[in-house]
This record gives C-alpha cells, structure tokens and sequence, in this order.
C-alpha cells in the first residue's frame, strides 16, 4: 500500500481542483453569443493543458461534479456549433474566434469526463470506455476540421487507451456492443489515419492503413464509404501537392474501398465520390506523363464513360486526356465540346467551362474554335436567352476571328452573324460587350491600315458601325467613321469621304480631327470655300492645344497651297492673340507667317491689298509680344525673343516699307513702320550702338516715311478728327526724326552722302511738321519750327519754306491772332530773301517776288521793315544794273545809298515790273502819308520810291512822272524849312 501523500501535495490538489471547477462552472456565460470575452480561449489552452487530471482520493470526491460539468459544458458546445456564429454582423475576426472558442469548449469538456472517468474502477469498465472514446473521437474530428493538430493528438492519446480496453476485453460483447466497438476502433484509426496525414506523415499513415486492412472492418457499407471519402481527401491533396505517386496510391484505394461495396447500399452521395475519386485518378495518372499511366488513364476514361456517359466531367477528362498527346487532334476536341455543349446543362459554371475550353481549342485550331463557338451561340445560347452569355460568346467569337492568320473569311462569317444575332435576339449589345467587341476589332482595322490596305481597312470600320453596335457611343463612332474618311483619302475617293462624314452625328463631325480631316479633302479638292469652313471650325473648337491647326499649315503647304497655310497660320495667330500655346516658339510662327506672305504680296506686278493688311498686322502683333517678353522676367523661357529675332523683324519691315512706300496704301505703310521702330528700339535697348551701327539711320528714314505717310493721309482725310490725329502723328515722328539726326549729325560719322541726306530730309519734315502745326492750331510750337530752320544750311529747299511761309501767313491773318505771330514770320521770310541773295546762282526773278511779298505783308503794321526792303532792291538793283557783291557779302539791309562793292558784270537785272511795282507802292504810301498830314515819312517814302525809279529801264519816265507828282506837294513850313 502507498504511504499516504504529504499533506502539503494533497493541499495543492485541491486547491488546483478548486480552481478547475469554479473555471468550469463559470464558462457557460463566457461562451454565450452575447458575451464577449477576448481571454477566454487563453484561459481554456491554459486549463487544457493541465488536463486529465491524475486519479486521486481529492478527485473521486469530486468524480460526480466533474462528470455532470463535463457532460454539460459538452452539450453547450454542441448547441453552439450547431446553432452557428449569429447572423449579427460581427467582422470574420470575432466568428472565427468564436468558432476556436467552441472547439476549445469541446476539449476542455472531454478532458473533464476524462479526469472524472477516470477514477477508480469505473475508468476501466466497457461501457465508460465506450462513452469516452465516442466523445474524444467527435472532438478530435472537430479540431482535424479547424488544423487544430495539437488539440487532435491529445485527444487521440487518450482516445487510444479506451481503444486498448476495448480491444482487450471483448469477452462480455454481445451483437450490438460488437458492431459498435467494430466501428469505433475503425473511426479511431480513421481519424489517426487523418492525422498522420495531417501531419505530413505518410508512414504513420500507411501503418495505419495496414491496421485497417487487418481489422478487416471495411466490409459494412457506411463505413466503407466513410474511409473512401477519407482516402480520396488524401488523394486529392496530395494531387494538389504534386505527389502523384502517393496521390494515386490512396486514390486507388478510395476506388477499392468503394468498388468493394454494393452501390445499392451506399448512400446517394457514393456514386458522386466514386466519379470524384476516377476523376482525380485520371488527372493523377496524366500528371505522371509515361505510357503505362497514359494508358491506364485511357481505361480509366472509358470505365467512366460507360457508366457516366452523359457526365460533363467525363468529357472534361476526355478533353484533358487528349491535350496530353504530343499533337492534340482538333477533330476530337470538337467532337468531344460539340457532344458537352449538346447535352450538358447550362449554367455559369459550365458556360465558364465551355469558353476555357474554347480558348484551348484556338491554340491548335482556330478555325475550329470559331465554328465550336458558331454552334454555341446558334445550338444552345439563342433557346437559353441569356444575353450576358450570347454578348461573352460573340466578343470571343470575334477574338478568335481577328487574331491569328487565317481571317480572311472572318468579314463575311462575322457579318452573317451579327445578322443572325440581330435577327434572333432583336436587340443590340449592351455597352460593355460592345466596348469589348469594338477593342478587338480596332486592332484589325489599325493592322490593315498601318499595311496600307485602305479597302480592306474600310470593310472591317463598316463592320464596326454594324447595327449590333448601337451602344458603341457617338465618340466611338465618330473614330471609325473617322477612319474610313482617312482610308477614302488614301485612296482618292472624295464623295466616300463625304459620304461617311454626312452619316456622322452632328458633335461627331463638328469635332476638331474630324474637321481637318474634311480640310484635308477639301483641299484635295480644291474646293477653297470648303477649306476655309473647316478651318475656322478646327479654330473654334480648337482651346490650348493648337496641333489641329498646324497640321493644317503642313497640309497645305505639302500640297503647295501657300495661301491656305497663310489662312491656317493667321488662324493660329488670331486663335491665341498673336502669342503661341505652349510649347510653341512663338518667333518660328511668326516668321513663318511673314515669310508666306511676303512671297504672296506681289502677283502679276499688282500689290494685293489684302496680303498688305495681313502683313501689317503680322508685324504688329510680333512688336506686341516681343515688348511684353523683355516685360518679363529674366528668363530664356520665356525671353523668347532674342537680337536675332528682333533683328529679322526690324529688317523685313524696313525692308518692304522701303521697297514699297510709293505702291503701299499710306495707313498700311505707318503701321508697317510703326512696327519696324518699335523692333529697332528694342534692338538698341540690348545691343551695344557698335553691333549695329546702321540702326540709327533706319530709325531715322522710318521716321521721315512715317512722317510723310501720315501727312498724306491727313491732306486725304475729310473727318476732321481724324485729320488732327494723323497730324499729330505727324508732328510725333518728326520731333523723332529731328532728335535722332540731330544726334547723328552731331556724332560726324556719316558719309557726306548720308549727311546730306537727312539734312535734306530734316528740312523735308520741318516743312510737315509746320503744315502740321497750322492744321492743329499749335502757334506756340512755330518758334521751335523756326529755329530748326537754321540749324543746317539747305540753300535748295529755300524756294518751298518761302512758299510755307507765305501760306502760313495767310493762316494766321485768318485766325486773327497777334501781329507778333506775323512779325515771327516775316522775319523767317527775310532771312530766307537774305540767305537765297548770298547764292551765286540765286534766282533774281524769285527773289523779287519773295522781296515783294513781304514788302506787303510788313507795311500794314511793320514800315521798318517794308522800307528796309526797299533799300534792299535798290541795293540788289544797282548790283544787276553793273556790278555784283563781292561772295559771302550780305546785301545792305538799310537805306544807306551805298552800291555794292564792283566785282563783275552781272547781266540778270532786277525785273522792271516788280521794280515799278515796288516804286509806285512806295510813291502811293508816301501819299497815304501826305493825306495824314505826316509830312516826315511822306518824303522819306517818297524820296524810296524815286530811288527805286532810277533802275527802272525806262528810269527817266517812272521817275519823271514821280517827280513832277512829288512836286505838286505842298508841306508845312516846319517840314519846308527842314
């Protein structure tokens, strides 16, 4: 006998029996649907690892306890997992854990009945035994279920000694408790076989495979069909792993398990395994890839189609089987397929089938793919009314069509059966397949057409619009319709290309692509209406990308229609305000641009008005931008105008300002020029004044044409507002030239020719700029005008500054302003007289008349200045009656009496008439004196005039008369006395 236990072991007994129980009696809340408690599965693996507990006097006490809390706990966890996770929503993580959980409750209560069963003698009787190990083997499958392989050897542990005490005591078996424990031990080694496999070990379960077979216990239907179902799990996972001899091992004998049995007495389920089971041994059997399997494989499959004829996975295996061969024969493949699509019961699944199968079938044979798919569709789809299947079939059925190399028939086959599709269903594509459908085809049409095949292209883009294609979406249609516009071109089928265009929707033909496609007709054409249509359409449409419309200039200039790419450059320019989209170097198009259409300006010797304009505003837009890029910051990217552009610029509109000044319209010629000083400042303002040493004379002749052009147009203008505006344009560009030449001139860098020049030129404007100055009313501005006169010597242009003079004269008697005004040019006419005298080659005749007129402009208000005039004549008379000034001698200026100094013969005399003229005006006034009772200038007038008479020709008449007039004079004594 055993000496009783220390009392400090039997303590810790009980206290850990204590512990157990109060765990046990309070898991049936824990476990509840309704609570959730996250410990619960580590408190479980902690309690089931302690279990069973060893047999004891503490635990026999408590034997009952245990034994009702096990068998409790284990009919909760049966409730639980038949009732299943509820339908309360809860994420996969909380019903898994929930499942683990159960499978734990299960162990835990089996280990309980273990601990309590095992106790004393009653562990050891048969019935317990039997009890028990029902319960340890139910647990066990449960945890095999959920790859709980630790929970499950526990359990077979202990399940194994029951299994020992029953094999040993068999003594007191009847029929029934034979026939139970029979199929106990069998459902024990079952589930070791189970495990073992579970496990990865393959010996395990061979062993227990032997033991199986020596309880020869295989021999009642159920059970029998039990370890076949097992047998072919095995089979099939390690098919799956690739282990095909194992594979086929346990497969084969699910197939002997099961072909041992009566049919009849196995359940419904049996047949389904046993096709499963040939199924797979087939598929082992092909895996292995040597004769003797492929035959067996063979035979296999006509066992199968003898008893499951009508099977669709009998044809699979067919179909497998055939695929094996080193050529697969496509006559049997289709024969095989056409027999499964006849009489196999369509679902999504076999329709999935079917269509690999297919697929298979076009790697080996195409054309017989595409008739297996006609026979589908037309065969079993069209009774099935399934539009998903006809729409999946049909985009197959135009793969199968549209790649490979054997398509030539593909137009006609696929055309008939859109047609019969139509006629069948009476309704189009839905957008999805249609999507699809119009993919593939695509990929034909752009094949033919990168081979240049236009017609053969054409055809497969009139399959596309197809009817069947309703849904294909109007940018879709417009891309086909598109595309055989592009192929009519290629082809040189004009009306075609209309024809397609005409059939398009409105927003598909007022696309952008569409309408350059239309120019690009047009201007094959050469219908230029046309052209410009579709040209302003490309424009409208057209927002930042403006690759449409320079595609248009390439067409046109590839056709050689200058004029047109003109048109579709300006487009651009307009399109984008004379500036260029991104990515677009503005200069390049501008230049572009100017050189097209300076090449148009002149045809048959005739300047076109219109090219003018377009020019003019070419160049103003590229001055406008070429200003705003030196506005901007200082960054090559978007400096795009660099010397060299502005260059180009100020060259080419000098150029033609210069060349055509006298054809140009005057308004399109100051915009020209305005143009060029804008691009010559922009080139001084970067480039050193030595880069370009002739700038400042361009600006200075731009200037001076601008001056005169705006001049021309002011004497042409009848609105007088605009006629002040061009005029004060006037007086604008002449400061300009003034200021510019004055610099010039003043630096001596110039060729005399130059010099001279723009001193000719300089009084050319100050002429305007006075003409100017009388139109605008600007009288302040004359003195300026007048000191511009002297500052260079221009004895040629003396003649029409007198003519100015005189008219401006007339002008400002008009307005009735101050006579200091006139005095102020009066003066101006002296110097003239005075400076024209001084010449050798002076004109007597011209000079008298200049001498006359202002001899009568002075009198009424200046007679210092008329007598001076007079001594002046007498002075220039006497000198032309014998004797002439000595050179740069200015004549006298006053009466002093005094003939010039003798130095030649001078043959042109002072004409008589103006002579006369002047002697009789003077006499007349000396009178007008008399009869005012000044008696003092009287005679002084009278004693000019007589001076004047003596170098008349016919001097002793106009002087005798004016003497004998002279002396009928009575003065007053004071005057006589003098």
């Amino acid at each position: 006998m055993a000496p009783a236990p220390a009392p400090s072991a039997k303590l810790e007994r009980e206290k850990k029996l204590k512990v157990l129980l109060s765990f046990a009696s309070g898991l049936a809340n824990r476990v509840l649907p309704s609570s959730h408690d996250p410990t619960l599965s580590d408190d479980l693996l902690l309690h089931i690892r302690s279990l069973p507990l060893p047999a004891s006097s503490t635990i026999a006490a408590k034997q009952d306890e245990l034994d009702r809390l096990g068998t409790e706990l284990w009919n909760l966890a049966t409730r639980l997992l038949r009732d299943g996770p509820p339908p309360d929503g809860k994420s996969e993580e909380r019903v898994a854990q929930r499942k683990k959980n159960v499978r734990l409750l299960r162990v835990f209560a089996f280990l309980l009945l273990d601990t309590a069963g095992g106790q004393g003698k009653k562990g050891r009787e048969r019935k317990n035994c039997i009890r028990l190990i029902k319960v340890a083997l139910k647990a066990a499958r449960v945890c095999l279920e959920d790859v709980d392989l630790h929970s499950a050897t526990k359990l077979l542990e202990r399940a194994a000694d029951y299994n020992d005490v029953l094999n040993k005591d068999r003594s007191h078996e009847d029929g029934s408790d034979e026939n139970l424990a029979a199929r106990l031990r069998l459902d024990y080694l079952s589930i070791r076989t189970a495990l073992a496999w579970r496990q990865d070990r393959m010996d395990t379960a061979e062993h227990m495979f032997s033991k199986i077979q020596q309880s020869n216990l295989t021999a009642e239907p159920l059970l029998a069909e039990s370890l076949a179902d097992l047998f072919y799990e095995m089979g099939r996972d390690l098919l799956a792993k690739r282990s095909y001899d194992f594979a086929i091992r346990w497969l084969e004998r699910a197939q002997d398990v099961l072909g041992e049995q009566d049919l009849e007495m196995l359940s419904s389920e049996a047949g389904e395994l046993r096709l499963s089971a040939m199924q797979s041994l087939v598929q082992a059997y092909m895996k292995l890839k040597n004769p003797e399997a492929q035959r067996k494989a063979g035979d296999m499959v006509k066992i199968l189609e003898a008893d499951y004829g009508e099977k669709m996975v009998v044809s699979l295996l067919k179909l497998e089987l055939i695929t094996t061969a080193d050529k697969i024969d496509a006559s049997q493949y289709y024969t095989v397929l056409h027999r499964m699509i006849r009489s196999v019961v369509l679902n999504e699944t076999n329709f999935k089938t079917i269509m690999h199968h297919v697929h298979r079938l076009k790697s080996c044979s195409q054309e017989t793919s595409s008739k297996i798919l006609d026979d589908l569709i037309q065969l079993r789809l069209f009774q099935e009314e399934n539009q998903n299947w006809i729409e999946k079939a049909l985009v197959t059925r135009i793969w199968v069509g549209t790649t490979g190399s054997g398509i030539q028939d593909t137009l006609d086959t696929l055309q008939d059966l859109f047609e019969s599709i139509m006629r069948q269903t009476m309704y189009s594509l839905s957008a999805a397949a249609t999507h699809a459908a119009h993919t593939l085809l695509w990929k034909r049409v752009e094949a033919t057409y990168s081979q240049e095949q236009f017609a053969l292209t054409e055809l497969w883009c009139n399959l596309c619009l197809h009817p069947i294609f309703e849904k294909a979406g109007e940018l879709n249609k417009a891309k086909i319709a598109r595309k055989i516009i592009l192929c009519a071109l290629a082809r040189h089928k004009y009306a075609a290309a209309r024809n397609a265009f005409s059939k398009m929707s409105e927003s598909g033909r007022d696309e952008p692509i569409t309408q350059y496609l239309m120019y690009k007709v047009a201007l094959q054409k050469g219908d230029s209406d046309e052209a410009i249509q579709c040209l302003d359409q490309v424009c409208r449409q057209s927002s930042k990308d403006a690759t449409l419309l320079y595609a248009c200039v390439l067409e046109a200039q590839s056709i050689g229609n200058k004029r047109q790419a003109i048109i579709a450059l300006e487009k651009v320019l307009e399109k984008y305000d004379y500036n260029a989209p991104e990515g677009v170097h503005l200069p390049a198009l501008l230049r572009c641009t100017g050189r097209l259409l300076i090449q148009q300006l002149v045809k048959n010797d005739e300047m076109d008005t219109g090219v003018v304009e377009e020019i003019c505003k070419l160049f103003e837009g590229a001055s406008t931008q070429a200003r705003a890029s030196r506005r901007r910051p200082s960054n090559p990217a978007l400096q795009l105008f660099n010397a060299s552009e502005f260059k180009w610029f100020s060259k080419n509109s000098y150029n033609l300002s210069v060349k055509y000044c006298a054809e140009m319209p005057p308004r399109n010629l100051t915009r020209l020029l305005g143009s060029c000083i804008e691009f010559i400042k922009l080139l001084q303002e970067q480039d050193k004044p030595e880069t370009n040493p002739d700038l400042p004379l361009r600006l200075i002749f731009c200037h001076y044409l601008a001056g005169c052009a705006f001049a021309t147009l002011a004497r042409a203008e009848d609105n007088l507002k605009d006629c002040l505006q061009y005029y004060l344009q006037v007086r604008r560009h002449g400061e300009e030239f003034r200021r510019t030449a004055a610099k010039e001139l003043e630096s001596e860098k110039l060729a005399i020719s130059s010099h001279d020049d723009i001193i000719s030129k300089h009084f050319q404007i100050i002429k305007l700029e006075m003409e100017a100055v009388l139109k605008l009313e600007k009288w302040d501005d004359l003195d300026d005008l007048f000191e511009e006169i002297w500052k260079y010597k221009n004895p040629g242009q003396y003649e029409t500054l007198a003519d100015l003079v005189l008219i401006t004269h007339s002008c400002l008697v008009k307005a009735e302003l101050d006579p200091k005004y006139q005095g102020k040019l009066l003066s101006v006419l002296q110097k003239i007289i005075n400076h024209t005298w001084r010449q050798s080659n002076n004109d007597i005749v011209k000079l008298s008349q200049w001498i006359r007129c202002l001899f009568r402009l002075a009198l009424p208000f200046d007679e210092t200045t008329s007598l001076k005039c007079l001594d002046q004549v007498s002075d220039i008379a006497a000198a032309r009656q014998g004797v002439r000034a000595a050179p740069n001698t200015p004549p006298p200026s006053s009466s002093s009496g005094k003939s010039a100094d003798v130095h030649e013969k001078q043959p042109n005399k002072y004409p008589t008439v103006e002579l006369e003229w002047l002697a009789a005006t003077s006499f007349n006034h000396a009178v007008d004196h008399y009869l005012a009772h000044d008696d003092a200038k009287c005679r002084l007038w009278a004693e000019k005039a007589l001076g004047l008479a003596q170098w008349s020709e016919d001097q002793n008449q106009l002087r005798d008369l004016l003497m004998e007039k002279y002396k009928g004079l009575t003065f007053s004594e004071d005057e006589q006395g003098n």
